[in-house]
């Protein structure tokens, strides 16, 4: 990235070719829209250009760029007050060989994850989905890593309590 912030886009390909697909995958499961995820990761790469000189050596490249993605994402709620829509059926991508069981739960998961609040779940999103550190989402989200790992904890409540509904309305105990 120092050598882009210098005026050489040679490396804009690998740039590319190496975060990318994380990016789509962070943003989708934020929206829920291939069609949108794509556009935001699209912009996320031209901002990156344009604020490049933002970019401070020695910082994570990966936590400066899930940044962006992530203003992006918050922007388009703003401008568009967008409540993720996320169906019953969730039609994730799955690897083959799950039980019929294993899916219904999957799906219910996914339908509460879908029920927290973006903020809630975008930190589980970095921290499970994608596998960022503490120290990565607290850099993204600008807090202490401290604060991170609370809000995690807090998130991760979160999901566990409307799971937990979902499941009893589901079975009717």
């Amino acid at each position: 990235m120092a050598r882009v912030r210098e005026g050489d886009f040679t490396p804009m390909s690998t740039l590319f070719d190496r975060h990318s697909e994380k990016l789509f995958r962070y943003c989708w499961r934020m929206n829920q829209d291939r069609q949108l995820s794509e556009d935001l990761v699209q912009e996320a790469f031209c901002r990156m250009i344009r604020f490049k000189n933002s970019y401070k050596d020695g910082h994570s490249f990966q936590a400066w760029i899930y940044s962006i993605v992530r203003n992006l994402q918050m922007d388009h709620w703003r401008k568009k007050r967008f409540e993720a829509d996320w169906e019953e059926g969730y039609d994730a991508p799955s690897p083959t060989g799950i039980s019929l069981e294993d899916k219904q739960e999957s799906a219910l998961l996914h339908k509460a994850l879908s029920l927290l609040p973006p903020s809630k779940r975008e930190i589980l999103v970095m921290a499970r989905f994608e596998g960022l550190r503490h120290e990565q989402i607290a850099e993204i989200i600008g807090c202490e890593t401290v604060a991170a790992r609370v809000r995690l904890h807090r998130a991760l409540a979160s999901l566990k309590e409307i799971y937990l509904n979902l499941l009893e309305r589901k079975t009717g105990t």
